[in-house]
């Protein structure tokens, strides 16, 4: 979350409550300090608001004035977090005084406090191939009076010119004529790009920023683009089998020529039907086709229920799955799409990963194509369990993040759809070719091979099992003792964490190393106290804040609260944890109801990939860890780094938890002490520097 003051927001004002605000005012508000949203005052007082999805609706008229918003009296940031938390179609909260006057702006978007606390210049070696690739960047210019924004992008051009690649600066009325070149458009964060978006349809342009325009954030995420293929080699070279399900736009044949058609008037229709859903790409079973899409199954309640649902995900910046989800048709599970049918156990597993095919929309449970699969391998007679990952994956990092934190052995299968393109290590699968091999009708599918409805799901479920049974892939044998590295554990702690910060980094021999692990949630004086008593005992201190985030406060803001927390030790640094450090995708038992003794496989694998790779290669020698009597499962944890660790050369060095009053200093007392706004108890429990984060006090 981050907090805007009344100068950074777009603000209109009047005398008398308008009904509606001319598109010229909200074009010129948020060209002015782009924003998700417009705020409507009259005579000083907050009357209602116009955001981004109020002025989409109102199409080329003027924009009614929404007087039915969620809104904070006071800096109850707290509050604020809860509401984002409960509520994901909210994204800005205003906040109000006891007069209802505005003060400012909670977002749920904190890119740009990351950006002004994080460096992903340094230590990352996979930008310069990825600037290598791009021949200049169009950087938008934020307006003169936002000076934060300003100082990020001034940065960000300096890093750019400094590594030769040119870097043109624009203003948002270019975005539209620029998007058709083949150029980099970059803005400072999400709140502009989504201000952006709210301008464009206020000037009645036609852009599509999902195609075009990347904040810097999405920028960075680019350079991870290239593991693809090396994801998918390594796989293969790990003893799993891969299927690669893509489709072509090839209209070679009659069939073909039929499909693609249908395919596209489908999406005419859409357009013409839902131009909210089709700016977004979000199509859904309209019900005028639902009769043909599902056939014998149709019921006017039934096409509404599975036609129309909308899956939604949990993620952040390590980790992405689905949302769990109950209902008589469509269930998730711990993230996995439920495969009817499933074993308990079997002699090999087939994971499936990727979006909306895989993940099975338009369908129900038993009609996914993992179900249809899951029942003919039972038929069978095969041992074999079908998983459904699918997800709907915010960049190529975190599908890479997801797939390598996958505990999969040799003699697995993965079936995937990723970046629709042929991998040379992976078996590929045109759905373009099986479409027209089985003269599928137009009316079962939707504006591509993706989106089908089940008949189609049980022919590429069949296409998949013959496939497998030619090739063996169910059979196989695979020597369990031979040697073959998986991704999960060092090749992918290199590749998407050690690679990413540490490229370039020197250990000196001559130096002691030691490292500490927290979530700072928040950053205490009890953090303080143990990140400051660990650094007397060595050289160099490296602090892994955890990156999953799982706790009231988003890793921007713990990163922040920490370096302003230690910023005045001089051999201290804050490094991120990365994806595979205490985090749900590989230290998933510390996140479910189990007791402490069942929790040793989980835990061994996260003390085994700090220990091996990690403190291998930054020379870390001592491990400092909080006493955790009063936590159960941390305390197990640190009695196994105390058993492992030693036998890597890592000391460790458990430090009394600070006190005060007679008590242990308390991250959940003081997120209680915020809610109540009290300034007293926060002093006791955090340092200055955390109370801005907390009640909005520096």
């Amino acid at each position: 979350m981050d907090y805007y003051t009344r100068e950074q927001i777009p603000i209109l004002a009047f005398d008398e409550d308008p009904e509606s605000i001319a598109r010229e005012l909200i074009r010129q508000a948020l060209c002015e300090k782009p924003c998700n949203i417009v705020f409507i005052e009259v005579r000083g007082k907050l009357s209602g608001v116009a955001s981004y999805g109020d002025i989409l609706r109102a199409g080329k008229g003027a924009i009614p004035v929404n007087r039915n918003f969620t809104f904070l009296k006071g800096k109850q940031f707290v509050k604020a977090r809860e509401i984002f938390r409960e509520k994901p179609n909210i994204n800005e909260i205003p906040v109000v005084d006891a007069e209802s006057r505005l003060l400012g702006m909670c977002s749920r978007n904190d890119d740009l406090l990351y950006l002004e606390y994080a460096n992903p210049w340094e230590g990352n070696r996979y930008l310069k191939p990825l600037l290598d690739r791009v021949k200049t960047v169009c950087v938008v210019r934020p307006p003169e009076g936002d000076v934060r924004r300003r100082r990020i992008v001034d940065r960000w051009t300096e890093e750019f010119e400094k590594r030769g690649v040119p870097c043109e600066s624009i203003d948002f009325e270019a975005v539209p004529r620029l998007q058709h070149e083949k150029t980099a458009i970059l803005l400072a964060d999400e709140e502009t790009k989504q201000g952006a978006a709210a301008t464009f349809i206020a000037l009645d342009e036609d852009v599509c920023l999902a195609d075009v325009v990347y904040t810097f954030r999405e920028f960075e995420r680019l350079s991870f683009e290239h593991g693809y293929d090396e994801l998918v080699r390594n796989l293969a070279d790990s003893g799993i089998k891969i299927y690669n399900m893509y489709y072509t736009v090839d209209e070679s044949t009659e069939g073909r020529r039929r499909l693609w058609n249908g395919m596209r008037d489908w999406k005419k229709q859409l357009e013409s039907k839902d131009s909210l859903k089709a700016r977004y790409n979000r199509p859904y079973v309209f019900p005028d086709c639902a009769r043909d899409f599902y056939g014998e199954l149709y019921t006017e309640s039934y096409a509404a229920e599975v036609g129309r649902f909308s899956f939604r995900i949990e993620t952040n910046n390590v980790y992405s799955r689905l949302k769990d989800v109950k209902s008589r048709y469509l269930n998730v599970v711990n993230g996995e799409r439920v495969t009817i049918g499933q074993p308990t156990e079997a002699d090999r597993t087939i994971w499936f990963f990727g979006p909306c095919l895989i993940i099975g929309n338009y369908v129900e449970d038993r009609h996914t194509v993992e179900s249809f699969l899951q029942e003919r391998l039972n038929r069978e007679g095969y041992s074999c369990k079908v998983v459904n990952c699918g997800c709907y994956e915010e960049s190529p990092y975190q599908e890479i993040i997801h797939i390598t934190s996958t505990p999969m052995k040799p003699g697995d299968v993965v079936v995937f759809n990723l970046d629709n393109r042929i991998f040379d290590a992976a078996e590929s699968i045109d759905l373009t070719e099986i479409l027209d091999q089985n003269d599928v009708p137009t009316g079962w599918l939707l504006e591509h091979p993706m989106h089908c409805n089940h008949k189609v799901n049980k022919i590429y479920a069949d296409e998949l099992f013959d496939r497998m049974v030619r090739d063996g892939a169910l059979t196989e044998r695979v020597d369990k003792n031979e040697n073959r590295t998986m991704l999960s554990s060092e090749l992918a702690v290199k590749t998407l964490y050690l690679d990413v910060h540490f490229d370039g980094f020197q250990a000196s021999p001559n130096e002691t190393t030691g490292a500490v692990g927290m979530h700072a949630n928040p950053f205490t004086l009890g953090h303080r106290y143990l990140v400051e008593t660990a650094s007397k005992q060595v050289d160099r201190l490296i602090v892994l804040l955890i990156e999953d985030e799982f706790g009231e406060f988003s890793y921007a803001e713990r990163l922040a609260m920490a370096v302003e927390g230690t910023r005045d030790l001089p051999n201290v640094k804050i490094f991120p944890a990365g994806p595979f450090q205490a985090s749900r995708n590989m230290f998933r038992a510390y996140f479910i109801q189990i007791e402490p003794s069942s929790m040793r496989e989980s835990s061994l694998a996260d003390v085994l990939i700090f220990a091996k790779p990690i403190a291998k290669r930054l020379n870390i020698t001592r491990r400092f860890v909080g006493d955790e009597r009063h936590n159960p499962k941390m305390q197990f944890y640190n009695d196994l780094a105390k058993e492992i660790m030693p036998q890597y050369g890592i000391e460790v060095v458990e430090i009394p938890r600070a006190q005060v009053k007679g008590r242990a200093i308390s991250a959940s007392l003081t997120r209680s002490a915020a809610v109540e706004g009290d300034r007293e108890t926060l002093l006791e429990n955090v340092p200055e520097t955390t109370l801005k984060f907390l009640i909005g006090e520096e």
